[in-house]
């Protein structure tokens, strides 16, 4: 019996270590009207709040940042800011970023609320940015009221209708959507350390798909079929800049050639990516030891 309690309150505790886990979907609204998909995923310990944020989510600019900040449960209010890209597919160099402060209120942090705010944002610099309005649903809840959210969406002020209409909720708010990166595509990931394991597999259909792989122009894998099973690398990223290349060389079966990537940190932090080519087309991987520095 007080081997069974003892195990209780190791698990309670650890509980209040980790925290739980929480996913949020919705909407930047820009000055211009503009609407942004974006994504919120963090755990909340004792009032503080750390994890990562997405915007344009699914998107051709689909850009991933570390978010730390707080939770006010008798306020009921969040703030978080971005602090540092993970990753973007816009072009890291001839861009500078945007980070975001957001202010605003939640009900209960419970996995179930809507998250009603306003932001400013900054660059890495302090100068000032865009401001703007931000709305989140809880991911959990978003399947059930993506219409309702639709018709939220229709009645915010200043918003032209030509723009309402090309708002697809369904689309947009695909929590399941894979990364997935077309041919030509450029992943730009800030990636501090050397170490780095490569993670590559099929998680649908084998049907004989066939890829080559390079690192900084080197081949490590010729005209390979990723099967089911995970095929783990480790590699030493060396180089202040270093690419990885995917080519598809072969559709196998069932066009287009498809993979599931990982890469995966020493602490364990996973990017999760995947691939739809066809024959020829490539996608790129540039890990930066450092964000490069705009000239201005």
């Amino acid at each position: 019996m007080k081997i069974s309690v003892l195990l209780l309150i190791v698990l309670l505790s650890l509980g209040t270590v980790n925290g739980q886990t929480y996913e949020y979907l919705g909407l930047l609204k820009l000055p211009d009207s503009s609407l942004i998909t974006f994504r919120l995923d963090f755990k909340e310990v004792d009032g503080k709040i750390n994890g990562y944020s997405y915007t344009d989510l699914n998107g051709e600019h689909e850009t991933k940042s570390l978010i730390i900040g707080t939770y006010d449960d008798k306020e009921n209010k969040l703030k978080f800011r971005e602090i540092e890209i993970v990753y973007t597919k816009s072009d890291i160099i001839e861009q500078d970023f945007c980070n975001v402060y957001f202010t605003g209120d939640i009900r209960k942090l419970n996995g179930k609320s809507q998250i009603d705010g306003t932001f400013k944002s900054y660059y890495d610099d302090l100068t000032s940015c865009l401001n703007g309005e931000l709305v989140l649903t809880a991911a959990q809840k978003i399947q059930k009221r993506t219409e309702k959210f639709q018709k939220k969406v229709r009645r915010m002020g200043r918003i032209p209708d030509s723009v309402k209409q090309k708002v697809n909720m369904g689309k947009m708010f695909n929590r399941y959507a894979k990364n997935a990166l077309k041919g030509g595509e450029k992943l730009n990931i800030l990636w501090k350390e050397e170490y780095l394991k490569l993670i590559i597999w099929d998680d649908g259909e084998i049907d004989g798909d066939q890829i080559d792989l390079t690192i900084n122009g080197n081949k490590i894998l010729d005209a390979y079929s990723p099967v089911a099973k995970k095929k783990e690398m480790e590699l030493s990223l060396i180089d202040p800049i270093n690419t990885i290349s995917l080519k598809a060389v072969h559709l196998g079966v069932k066009p287009p050639n498809t993979a599931k990537i990982q890469l995966m940190k020493k602490n364990g932090e996973i990017i999760d990516l995947a691939s739809n080519l066809q024959v020829g087309e490539e996608v790129t991987f540039v890990f930066y030891k450092e964000k490069p520095k705009l000239k201005k």
